[in-house]
């Protein structure tokens, strides 16, 4: 370590720049008023200070509920003076490891719409500071945003310690291995004294119990020691980096509730400081983000450039890594999915409504009931929210701002049903039968099973035709006097298919006309867990066109799987197991909301286990019982595993070539971590991939370490993991966030589900000791087979598993019928490469051209302007890699005046940034140098500027957006 006296030659070289102050999402919300006041009031009578704002949600807030005509004035004139500045700008400050990258591109479009909207600004840099490690997809996200760096502060302890030593915290970051310097982005890692210096804390006493002023006012009795400590500070800082300007970020969490007080000391602090810049060669001054790397940049050196590995998983130190927040309130964690797929269907269902001739559903209601989800959606993005790192007073906050969203979205979808498709007629549903729709989101014909709950055993299904659809009826797995209706549904791309659903009549009983159902049931009895593996020579199987399943009578396990395409036998094994923990190393190493620290491997969860399997023309199910012991009345655990058979050519492929599996985890007993562990011999080597936020797959290899090593070979599973050897490839794919590892060869694992008390000070005060009595329910789809099929199947699964058909029971008269001569509306269809990751009105009221939307702003125009309700948010994504499969991975060419059709004419097509406010055309971001001696560019692959005609060309892993203006009708 170094202290001033002794290192004046070296200090010397020392310019200092300070970073100023920033607010947290989670920051309470009864401070909010007090912050932004004291903030904008200490700016507006000080010209030399400056701050940042991170989160749009609780300045939102304010500024919609709180500020008055006079602040907000003040707000406006201190942005164009660039002395408030917006940094991120999205609605939060969202977390990296277990969001999906269609929501963390929601959250920022929420953020960047509002401040565009409001101050005609952009956000040009990041403040990535507090998400529990780094992921590759945030580069490239943030590059296409129009951000020119990005800051990071949590990567593993010692992986910082080794940058440090080596100067090498700044660097360009490629985010993608196949967009390459297409959306890099210039890198800062805050160094290891994080972005809260310690002993610069000045408030009042107008703060609670939980913020104590920290720190004396600074005054001559006491300046040399504060003056020593931050030089000091200081020079750790510059040590670390290749530039002689250093970021001293000052704040932290809930701070500047009196901003006065704050820069007064700071004042004085600086002001003596400075007075001694002829010694110490140290000159302080107040700065903006844009300051910072204005400075950086004009310096023109040469950078490291990083490739697309992330920083994930994130160890604070050698026995805290942050690995269990990645399965912490799964409850939540698939709530929120649940949430965005609703707010996903809604969007295009709302647009292909509004941009169609309709009737007489309110557009302005439809737009408000899709703008509180998109709130809810974003606003659980937050690194402490769908993490689950929060108390249970704060997850049930965000549940029924979830529930609420949902509630209404799922009303508006009603009401489009109603305006549109079914018309009276004289004949209907007959009592106790139902009318069901179903949508599919997707911009691709779909084939799959959906299922519908009925409380008849006989039943009649036909179509808005008036033709029988093929189905099967079974009892339900959840409620004991209900039934599951199995439907085999085709749907082409944003299209929708109505069902009508009768009870059997008498008469057809008569004549022997039967209705869908199972054709078998086979029960297994209660098996005990045998300690010793034995040969199985027992097996029972099932089977579709692409698989067998094989189960061991005598384990009511699962043996092996064939599948058809490779003629190969796999070994697969599924069992929950379950770590414990119990104060094994200590008070400092137990496992709460956010860490991960296992006492001992995984013991199984399970003494024995029943088995069920209902074999049907369409489907047949697996339903296998996991109790804890063999006497239990009840499960803790439950998998429902189905094969469907699905017509055979294209439409049926992806239902062919999947397991899909429905698991029931919970109650837990406390300070147990639940886990599904499925175990092949398959010789993997212990290498996993995950995702990276459903967008690019990460090589896992497994690592050993001094302590801690189960839990540092955890990550994030967002979307998907698999394992392979040189033949074969074992796909999951997620509904939901996971943890997921492999911890021995041929062997994954999936977190499903933690319970966990403990008395470690803190968690206890705040309630954080996740004691989550809750029963849960995740959806895993499996896939097998050969490496070349899987890398096909596998990111258009994992598309169609996010987004499934949705099915609406609308509330209908026994009077009401789907018309005879109803017409189906065009789909709209993409190549299989291409995903419709938006369609949407997102309801903005910002001019397209920049110099008059400023100009409205001016003269205070903005808010009388009406939503545009033919200006669609289009946003396309390539699902391969470069390199990944032979045709999918290529280039896709597509006309938007074709694929849109369907929707009405296409007037104009421009290009926008990833989140809308920038046309593409005049977004130039700085090029930085790298040391191969090229500058920051376009792909070579991609011409620039952007083509605006009709035939568009998306490249391998490329998301462009653009916004669609379509003809009046």
């Amino acid at each position: 370590m170094f202290y001033l006296p002794a290192c004046k030659s070296l200090v010397s070289k020392l310019e200092h720049q300070l970073g100023t102050g920033f607010i947290h999402c989670e920051s309470m919300q009864g401070y909010v008023t007090d912050v932004y006041a004291s903030v904008v009031e200490d700016l507006t009578r000080n010209e030399q200070h400056r701050f940042i704002i991170v989160d749009q949600e609780f300045f939102r807030l304010w500024w919609d509920g709180v500020a008055s005509a006079k602040q907000k004035l003040q707000v406006h004139e201190l942005v164009a003076q660039r002395r408030l500045e917006f940094v991120l700008g999205g609605q939060v400050m969202h977390d990296e490891a277990v969001t999906h990258v269609d929501d963390q591109i929601l959250q920022l479009t929420e953020g960047h719409g509002f401040l565009y909207e409001t101050f005609g600004i952009r956000p040009q840099f990041s403040w990535q500071v507090d998400s529990f490690g780094a992921s590759a997809t945030t580069p490239t996200l943030f590059a296409l945003a129009g951000f020119n760096g990005h800051v990071i502060s949590r990567i593993d302890y010692d992986l910082k310690v080794a940058m440090q030593q080596k100067q090498g915290l700044q660097f360009v970051w490629r985010g993608s291995r196949s967009l390459l310097a297409q959306q890099e982005i210039f890198t800062h890692i805050l160094d290891g004294n994080g972005y809260c210096p310690e002993g610069f804390v000045f408030q009042d006493q107008r703060m609670d119990e939980m913020f104590t002023p920290s720190d004396m006012t600074v005054s001559k009795d006491n300046i040399q020691m504060y003056t020593e400590k931050l030089l000091n500070n200081a020079w750790e800082r510059f040590i670390c980096f290749q530039t002689d300007h250093v970021l001293w970020p000052w704040g932290c969490d809930s701070q500047f509730f009196n901003a006065s007080v704050q820069f007064a000391n700071m004042d004085h602090l600086m002001k003596h400081i400075n007075s001694l810049t002829p010694n110490t060669g140290v000159f302080l001054e107040y700065a903006t983000l844009s300051d910072y790397f204005q400075a950086i940049h004009s310096k023109h050196k040469s950078w490291k450039v990083r490739n697309q590995h992330d920083f994930l998983p994130y160890s604070s130190d050698v026995l805290h890594s942050w690995t269990g927040f990645y399965a912490s309130r799964s409850g939540l964690k698939g709530l929120a999915r649940r949430a965005s797929a609703l707010l996903y269907a809604g969007e295009s269902m709302f647009t292909r409504f509004m941009l169609a001739p309709h009737g007489l559903l309110d557009p302005a209601w439809a737009l408000q009931q899709l703008q509180r989800l998109r709130w809810v959606v974003s606003e659980v993005q937050d690194h402490y929210a769908i993490t689950g790192t929060h108390n249970p007073n704060v997850t049930d906050m965000y549940e029924e701002h979830l529930s609420t969203g949902m509630q209404g979205v799922r009303k508006l979808m009603a009401s489009i049903i109603q305006d549109r498709s079914p018309a009276p007629g004289t004949k209907g549903p007959e009592r106790g039968g139902h009318l069901a729709m179903v949508y599919n989101p997707l911009a691709w014909t779909v084939t799959t099973i959906i299922t519908l709950t009925v409380d008849f055993p006989e039943v009649n299904l036909t179509d808005e035709t008036g033709s029988p659809v093929p189905a099967q009826v079974q009892n339900s797995k959840e409620m004991p006097s209900a039934y599951d209706l199995l439907v085999l549904t085709t749907i082409p791309g944003l299209s929708y298919r109505y069902y009508i659903i009768r009870p059997m009549r008498r008469a057809q009983k008569d004549t022997q006309e039967t209705g869908p159902s199972v054709d078998s049931t086979h029960q297994f009895d209660r098996r005990p867990r045998k300690n010793h593996r034995q040969v199985a020579r027992r097996l029972v199987h099932v089977e579709n066109d692409c698989y067998t399943v094989f189960l061991d009578k005598d384990t009511n396990l699962m043996h092996s799987i064939w599948e058809r395409q490779s003629n190969r036998t796999i070994r697969v094994t599924q069992e929950f197991m379950e770590y414990y923990n119990h104060h094994g190393w200590g008070q400092e190493s137990i496992s709460d909301n956010s860490v991960f620290t296992p006492n001992d491997t995984a013991k199984p969860a399970w003494a024995a286990v029943e088995m069920e399997i209902l074999e049907g023309q369409l489907v047949t199910e697996i339903r296998q019982d996991f109790y804890r012991t063999v006497n239990d009345r009840d499960p803790t655990y439950t998998i429902y595993s189905r094969l469907a058979r699905g017509p055979p050519g294209a439409d049926g492929e992806l239902l062919c070539h999947r397991l899909e599996q429905e698991y029931r985890v919970g109650p837990l007993e406390l300070n147990c971590e639940a886990i599904l562990r499925t175990s092949t011999n398959l010789n993997t080597g212990r290498v996993l991939y995950s995702d990276n936020n459903g967008y690019q797959m990460q090589r896992r290899a497994y690592k050993e370490y001094k302590a801690n090593t189960i839990a540092r070979n955890y990550y994030p599973m967002t979307q998907s993991a698999f394992i392979q050897d040189r033949q074969s490839r074992l796909v999951l794919l997620s509904e939901q966030a996971h943890g997921v590892s492999s911890q021995g060869s041929g062997q994954m694992e999936v977190m499903l589900h933690r319970r966990l008390w403990n008395n470690k000070q803190g968690n206890t005060s705040d309630d954080l000791t996740l004691n989550d009595t809750s029963v849960v329910h995740s959806v895993l789809w499996l896939l097998l087979g050969p490496r070349t099929l899987t890398r096909d199947l596998g990111p258009r699964s994992g598309v169609a598993l996010q987004h499934r058909p949705v099915v609406l029971i609308p509330d209908l008269s026994e009077t009401t019928q789907v018309h005879p001569d109803f017409q189906q509306q065009e789909a709209v269809t993409l190549p299989p490469s291409l995903h419709l990751q938006i369609l949407s009105i997102p309801g903005w009221t910002y001019n397209l051209n920049h110099t008059k939307h400023l100009q409205n702003l001016q003269k205070g125009h903005q808010g009388q302007v009406k939503v545009d309700f033919r200006r669609v948010l289009l946003r396309l994504h390539h699902l391969y890699e470069k390199g990944q499969h032979p045709v999918r991975s290529q280039p896709m060419t597509v006309n938007l005046q074709s694929v849109l059709r369907g929707l009405g004419s296409v007037v104009s097509v421009e290009e926008r940034s990833l989140t809308g406010t920038w046309d593409v055309s005049t977004l130039h971001r700085w090029s930085w140098k790298i040391r191969d001696g090229h500058q920051h560019g376009g792909s070579s692959d991609r011409p620039l500027p952007p083509h605006r005609g009709p035939n568009i060309t998306i490249h391998p892993k490329e998301i462009r957006t653009f916004f669609i203006h379509f003809e009046e009708q």
